[in-house]
Formats: structure tokens, sequence, C-alpha cells
């Protein structure tokens, strides 16, 4: 019976994952005044409660995000800002933030609200155009832009988001699929910024990527076109910068059989070139039995040396699936006693793990 249900939640689960989310979504969620995000602790493994190693990320911690308000959920990208300031876009053009006490296990100083301004006017009609999929922050000028979907578009918004300044509908990305937009965005060190579009076919291979001399949200703003290739099967989600040389990548895949699982890879700065098509090294799966689902978006912070990766997933608004967020230490460039069989393919393959810097041999 135990296995009935879990095919039957497995089917009902696909369609969430594979039908475009304007049409499960339905109308605009309510407003609520309840401004409560709540945090339950987990383990990234039910099974093996100690296990901490997923390849070459180091589990720190996670936790189960709820709130009493309907607007809460479908987190899509998210910025992680200085002293565990998390601020988090959902796929309906919500603005979620708050303050990660990890010791209390307690999202302090929260808030949800809407984006100041979107690709429609606010409405329980058209907000299904408001699919914020992307989202990077310039700290020096304090301003942030957002990737959406259906209609193709890239927007600034100035500090503290309270006010649109701009927003382009790139002529690049006006052909990719209503649901298969600009799904990851970074913005490179030399100010230049990578647009990846989820599931427009590259000529080449994999998907299109539009790259921006400047600020892509400026009218008149132009790109040129590269592809990404994920791991075979899977989709990105999300990318964070690590450094100037090289970039997180975040991947994901359901199939019925399988369930849900995410790859994440890295990425090498130099290879994103127009005309090209770049790949990444993945560096750790995570599926079950381990705690996973439709983990859409990405952050990296630094503890010293140390770098951290932080994740979370898209419920997208379904009583199956939940909002979870991640916090791992990135192995690589440290010595470890133990190596998965993951990692002595790596090897195998003349990649080697132990590398102090994130540049592939």
């Amino acid at each position: 019976m135990r296995s009935i249900m879990f095919r039957v939640l497995a089917c009902l689960s696909l369609f969430f994952f594979l039908v475009p989310v304007a049409y499960v979504r339905g109308p605009a969620p309510r407003a609520d005044e309840s401004q409560y995000i709540a945090l339950e602790p987990i383990v990234i493994d039910t099974k093996n409660p100690d296990r901490t190693r997923i390849g070459l990320l180091e589990f720190l911690g996670g936790w189960k995000i709820t709130s009493d308000n309907a607007a809460f959920g479908g987190i899509s990208s998210m910025i992680a800002l200085p002293d565990r300031r998390f601020l988090m876009l959902s796929d309906n053009g919500s603005l979620f933030g708050f303050t990660l006490d990890e010791s209390k296990h307690r999202a302090d100083r929260p808030f949800i609200a809407p984006l100041p301004d979107g690709p429609a006017k606010p409405n329980e009609f058209a907000r299904q155009n408001w699919d914020a999929e992307s989202f990077v922050h310039n700290p020096e000028t304090g301003q942030f832009w957002v990737g959406y979907e259906h209609q193709h578009s890239i927007w600034r918004y100035g500090p503290s988001l309270a006010r649109k300044e701009a927003a382009h509908y790139p002529k690049a990305t006006q052909q990719w699929p209503e649901n298969g937009g600009a799904e990851a965005m970074l913005r490179l060190p030399d100010g230049r910024f990578l647009v990846f579009s989820e599931a427009a076919p590259y000529a080449k291979g994999g998907y299109q990527a539009a790259m921006f001399e400047d600020d892509p949200a400026e009218p008149g703003s132009k790109a040129v076109l590269f592809g990404h290739r994920p791991p075979k099967g899977y989709n990105l989600t999300d990318a964070a910068l690590i450094d100037d040389k090289s970039a997180l990548m975040l991947h994901r895949r359901f199939t019925p059989l399988d369930g849900v699982s995410a790859i994440v890879s890295i990425a090498q700065l130099a290879d994103f070139q127009p005309g090209k098509v770049a790949t990444s090294r993945p560096i750790a799966t995570l599926k079950p039995p381990l705690k996973v689902d439709n983990m859409e978006a990405l952050a990296v912070t630094r503890d010293g040396d140390d770098v951290i990766v932080w994740m979370a997933s898209d419920d997208n608004f379904s009583a199956f699936q939940e909002s979870l967020l991640f916090k791992f230490r990135l192995l690589m460039g440290k010595k470890t006693s133990k190596k998965s069989s993951g990692e002595r393919k790596y090897e195998k393959a003349g990649a080697s793990p132990g590398f102090s810097t994130f540049e592939s041999d």
C-alpha cells in the first residue's frame, strides 16, 4: 500500500513539475497580513541523520520554511546579503526576506510583500506574468535585477527594491519558451550579464544563454548568444558566482521512477563565450533518500576561507512539495579523509578535488 501511495504522489508531483506554472498556479494568492515566517530544522538524510558528506559538499544545516501568508511559496531565486539576511523571489512576483538565526532556528525580521512593479499590472489575472525566475544584486550600488519568464524581460530595481528603475524586453530572448526563459542570471565582475534560458535549444547543442556587455534592463542593450549544456536529463535552475573565475550551477530533474533530484556543478567563466557551448563539472548530486525537492534557488557566501553554498526549493504552491533551505560548505580546496566514488571518478577523468583554486586542471 505504501508503494502504491508513493506512485500516486509521484504522478501528482509530476503534474506540477511538467505543466507550466501559469496554469497550475491559478489566481494570485490573496493579500494576507501575516508576515510570520517559520523555520523547522531538518537533516539531509533521515535514514542516516549523521550524514554530512554529499559529493564535494558538506551539509551544515537545513530548514523547512513555512508561513500562514498565502503569497509565500514558489521560491525561484535568492540573494544572501551580509549578516545572514536573505531575500527570496517567488514565481508569483512576491518577495520574502528574513535574517537567519541558526542557533535558534528562527527567521528574524521577516517580511512578505509583492515587488513594486513587474511585467503586468498586479491583479489576479495578470500576476501569472510576474514569473520572477532570476535575481542578482550589485552591493556597491544597492541595485537589483530580476529576470522574468512569460513576458521575457529584465527589470532593474533601486536599493531596498522600493521602485523600478528600468525594464527591457531583449530581442534575443523573445523566442524563448514561455515557461523556459530567464531561469538564471549572473553579473560578472567586469560588468557583463549572463542570462540563461532553461529550455530554448541552442543550434550547436544545449540551451541558449544571452551575454550582455552592459545593463540588460536598459532599453537598447543588446545581447549575443552562446550555449550551455547541463548534465544529461537535467535543466539549469540557478547560478551563483564563487569568485572572479568560476560559478556554481544548479540543475534539477524529475522522473516518475526516480523522483526529483538535483546536481550542483562548477563552471569556468572563461568558458562562457559568444557562439560557444559551455559545460560545467558536477560536484554533488542530491537524490532520494536524501531530502530534496524542486531545487531552484542558489546563493554563495563566505565564512573566512570557506565557501558557503545555500540552496532553496520551489514548492510550486503544491501541498505535495516543500520550501526548503539548505546550507553546505564547498569542500574543494580542502583536504578530506574519505573520498566518494563520484570524487574518485572525477579524479580519474583528470580533475583534482583537492586543488586550492576553482580552475580546472
